[in-house]
């Protein structure tokens, strides 16, 4: 089915994806207790295709500098994506337990993730490698603490870095990630045209949904679920092909889901 809608607004620049860029980490679970594991997946966008590396880690500081830095591995898990995302599997700290042993305390560990074109990362390609010697440990080391401070030495261009937050507690009913229900119909547009996409939206808590793609654009960067749905208007580019197309969910107690999906325009 060609669908061909009218709308009132037009596509917003800034949903459109044209270079490197981490749209979201999820953990699942989104909250862990103390020394249990996580699966960590970055959903990874590579609109130019010009490959990248990926980096995975958590930042436990509570006053020394982070907990992971004391591991061998700094709390860091390195790659190469595949299909567009990167799984790494981390353990929440064993030494949290005493901090939130009330039951009632949920704690907000910093969780970034780094992307970059192959090569262009010194700190990326630092962790990928097993034979650091002392001085590139620390200085990788000093990157995972600080790494907004880092991005100065950092190319502008192929470099992505996403924050986010991986949670902590012993609570009976920890927080869940939001589960997508994508339309059922393949998504088929006539050049410049434009169809509304409704997905349902299962979520703990109150939730927003946020829309990208690698060709013509969304009306909104963000709209709210409502009444368990996120309808988005996506307006299609003036030339024939196809576009990836994504959705991010993320619930205020901090759950998040991803949903990606091609769009076919003719």
């Amino acid at each position: 089915m060609i669908l061909l809608l009218a709308a009132c607004g037009g596509p917003d620049e800034e949903t459109l994806v044209d270079e490197l860029r981490v749209l979201a980490v999820v953990a699942e679970p989104p909250e862990v207790a103390p020394g249990a594991a996580v699966t960590l997946t970055a959903t990874v966008a590579d609109p130019t295709d010009e490959g990248a590396d990926v980096m995975i880690w958590t930042c436990t500081d509570l006053g020394d500098g982070c907990l992971e830095a004391a591991d061998s591995d700094l709390g860091v898990t390195a790659g190469t994506p595949t299909d567009g995302t990167f799984v790494a599997t981390r353990t929440a700290p064993a030494a949290l337990a005493g901090v939130v042993s009330d039951g009632e305390t949920v704690l907000p560990l910093p969780l970034w993730s780094l992307a970059c074109t192959p090569g262009t990362c010194p700190p990326l390609d630092l962790a990928q490698r097993t034979d650091r010697t002392t001085e590139e440990t620390d200085t990788l080391a000093a990157f995972l603490a600080e790494p907004t401070d880092g991005l100065a030495d950092l190319p502008l261009v192929g470099t992505s870095l996403g924050f986010s937050f991986l949670f902590v507690s012993m609570r009976a009913t920890p927080a869940t990630n939001p589960v997508i229900t994508p339309p059922t119909d393949p998504v088929v547009v006539e050049k410049a045209g434009s169809t509304v996409l409704t997905f349902g939206v299962t979520s703990s808590d109150t939730a927003t949904a946020w829309a990208y793609t690698t060709a013509g654009g969304f009306e909104e960067p963000s709209v709210a679920v409502t009444d368990g749905e996120a309808a988005l208007t996506w307006f299609a580019p003036e030339k024939a092909g196809s576009a990836t197309l994504w959705v991010v969910v993320v619930g205020e107690d901090g759950g998040t889901a991803v949903w990606t999906g091609t769009a076919t325009v003719e």
